[in-house]
């Protein structure tokens, strides 16, 4: 194909630059579905908390209530009254938003749990994980409670989910089980990679990875066709085949150019001496495989005014024929005319 590496060239700029746009949309969606699962691991975190708190309470079997209800205005200030005495905390709009459970009632219920260290904490995690697996595959979440509960001095810690999640990197968020702020809990989720996270649906990523595969097929078209062609160029009845850019097969000997060796069908190998290897050469891809007598000596480099030209063409010639070796490789070397009546010699294969 005349045009064939222009239309490469053209080609490969337009896949290089889509698939820099694929792989960019891909990323960016990837980031954005990233966001999306740390919210949905959250709102998960929350209502899976709301549910473990219920399940842990009704396990003790013991009635319970809240004087007054839940609260019609919200107070500024907090209170509880246990055996050490009664402990009020400010309500602090900042901690307010990082609750996770709304209802007093229930938030109640879970500082209850840990002041009788009844809760089982290990199984909050257990069901945020399989919420997780639910939602989103290859997340993986952990969990770390610090209870500063009145009348523990040093406080107590509580750990549930893989222990090397428990990094800054991972850190989905702070969050309060009371409405007290005695339970400090935080979050640790680990998310797949962005490429796992994106919307391949995208408009945009649907499109660039259309234009990637018609790209790819355009090319695939061109290799087709560029190979046609040269086969169809080629003449079938032609005894020599190019086996790659410096080796021809002819018959039984396969040619090394670059090498300069004949490797024969016994697998024994030639090295061609220099005026040998030159006329081969010559014959190989010379039209009709014809060298006449002034071309041997061209291509020999012998000058014409020389008086011994005849016998040093004749040598030469016999020397070829010698090292070709028809009954191994049949292949011969014979002399005749061209269709420009000029005298010369013909490599042939024997029949």
């Amino acid at each position: 194909m005349k045009h064939y590496r222009k239309i490469s060239y053209v080609l490969g700029g337009i896949l290089l630059f889509a698939v820099g746009m694929l792989a960019f949309q891909v990323y960016e969606s990837g980031v954005e579905g990233c966001g999306i699962c740390k919210r949905k691991a959250e709102a998960s975190l929350k209502s899976v908390t709301e549910l473990w708190a219920n399940r842990e309470f009704d396990k003790l079997g013991i009635p319970y209530s809240v004087g007054g209800g839940e609260p019609k205005e919200e107070s500024k200030q907090r209170r509880i009254v246990l055996a050490e005495g009664e402990t009020v905390v400010a309500v602090d709009s900042i901690k307010e938003e990082k609750r996770l459970i709304a209802s007093h009632n229930l938030s109640a219920k879970v500082g209850f749990l840990f002041l009788v260290d009844k809760a089982a904490f290990s199984l909050l995690n257990e069901l945020w994980q399989e919420d997780l697996n639910d939602r989103h595959t290859y997340c993986s979440g952990a969990l770390m409670l610090q209870s500063e509960l009145p009348g523990d001095r040093k406080g107590k810690k509580f750990m549930a989910g893989d222990s090397t999640l428990m990094t800054d990197k991972f850190k989905l968020g702070t969050y309060y089980l009371d409405d007290m702020y005695f339970l400090e809990l935080t979050a640790y989720l680990s998310l797949p990679s962005p490429w796992l996270c994106a919307n391949w649906g995208k408009t945009g990523i649907v499109s660039s990875s259309i234009v990637v595969v018609l790209c790819l097929c355009i090319f695939v078209f061109l290799l087709w066709h560029n190979r046609k062609e040269d086969n169809d160029e080629a003449d079938p009845d032609d005894f020599v085949i190019r086996i790659s850019e410096n080796k021809y097969q002819i018959s039984g000997v396969l040619f090394d150019e670059e090498a300069c060796t004949l490797t024969f069908e016994d697998r024994s190998v030639v090295k061609c001496p220099m005026q040998s290897y030159k006329l081969l050469s010559a014959f190989v891809h010379a039209e009709n495989h014809f060298l006449s007598n002034n071309r041997i000596v061209e291509v020999c480099g012998w000058s014409l005014e020389n008086i011994n030209i005849n016998q040093n063409r004749r040598v030469t010639v016999s020397l070829l024929r010698k090292l070709l070796d028809a009954e191994k490789s049949h292949v011969k070397i014979e002399s005749g005319q061209n269709e420009q009546k000029e005298q010369g010699f013909y490599m042939l294969v024997e029949k």
